[in-house]
C-alpha cells in the first residue's frame, strides 16, 4: 500500500518552507522589535531568541546548505519537543506501541520531518517573522503568534503551541500555519496507513522513506 506524506496544501506548504528552520527547518526569520520586551523566561521570548539564532544561519553565506541544515537540526532539536509532537501525531496509537516502538518510530518521524522540511532551505527569501503575542492555552501551554514579513507569504500567520518540559523549559509541540495544524494534518495523512496494518505498518513506511532519502 502506497502511503500518502505530503505537506498542508500547495499554498501552506510554501509557508511551511519559510518555516523550515526551526524544525530541522520549520521557520526562518529574524524577530522584528516587539513594542514590550517579553519576560526572559517567557516562550515568546525563547521564540524571539531562536528565530534570531536561525537567520544567524540561514544568513552566512560561508556556509554550504549541508553545513546550514546540520546547525539548523541542532537548534531545532532543543526547541522542538519532537516526542511529543510524535505521540500527539498518533493519538490513541501510540499505546499500541511498546516502549522500544514508540522510541524508534520518535526517531524515524523526526529524521523524516528533517528530510521534508531541510530540503526546502533553498526557497528562502530573506523574510523577517515579527512575534506578535503569546495566549495561554489548555494545559497550561501557551501559544506564540508570528507573522511573516515579506516574501511571497508577506502577512501569513503562524504560531507556535508551546509546552514546559520536566526541566521547567519551553518547547514547541505544534506548529500552526493560517490557521492548519501540523499535527493534526500528519495525522490525517497518517489514518489510512494505520486503518490497514496498524502504527508498526506506519513505522515501516517511514524507514523506508527515510533509507531512500539516505541514499539519494
Amino acid at each position: 500500500m502506497r502511503m500518502r506524506i505530503s505537506t498542508i496544501s500547495k499554498t501552506k506548504s510554501e509557508v511551511g518552507a519559510l518555516c523550515a528552520a526551526l524544525m530541522a527547518c520549520l521557520c526562518a526569520g529574524a524577530a522584528l522589535a516587539a513594542t514590550d520586551a517579553p519576560p526572559p523566561d517567557s516562550a515568546k521570548a525563547l521564540i524571539e531568541k531562536t528565530v534570531v539564532q536561525v537567520l544567524a544561519v540561514l544568513r552566512d553565506d560561508s556556509r554550504t546548505n549541508a553545513q546550514r541544515r546540520l546547525e539548523l537540526e541542532k537548534i531545532a532539536h532543543a526547541r522542538f519537543d519532537f516526542r511529543t509532537m510524535a505521540r500527539l501525531v498518533l493519538a490513541r496509537d501510540w499505546k499500541r506501541l511498546d516502549a522500544a516502538k514508540r522510541d524508534e518510530f520518535v526517531d524515524q518521524f523526526t529524521t523524516y520531518l528533517a528530510n521534508d522540511y531541510g530540503n526546502r532551505l533553498e526557497r528562502y527569501e530573506q523574510e523577517d517573522v515579527q512575534v506578535l503575542d503569546e495566549q495561554p492555552k489548555p494545559r497550561g501551554d501557551v501559544e506564540v503568534r508570528t507573522k511573516i514579513v515579506g516574501g511571497q507569504n508577506n502577512g501569513a500567520i503562524v504560531d507556535y503551541r508551546m509546552r514546559k518540559g520536566k526541566d521547567g523549559s519551553w518547547h514547541i509541540i505544534d506548529v500552526v500555519i493560517e490557521g492548519i495544524s501540523l499535527v493534526a494534518n500528519f495525522r490525517d495523512q497518517f489514518r489510512e496507513v494505520i486503518a490497514h496494518g496498524g502504527p508498526e505498518a506506519l513505522l515501516q513506511k517511514l524507514k523506508e522513506k527515510n533509507a531512500a532519502a539516505a541514499a539519494a
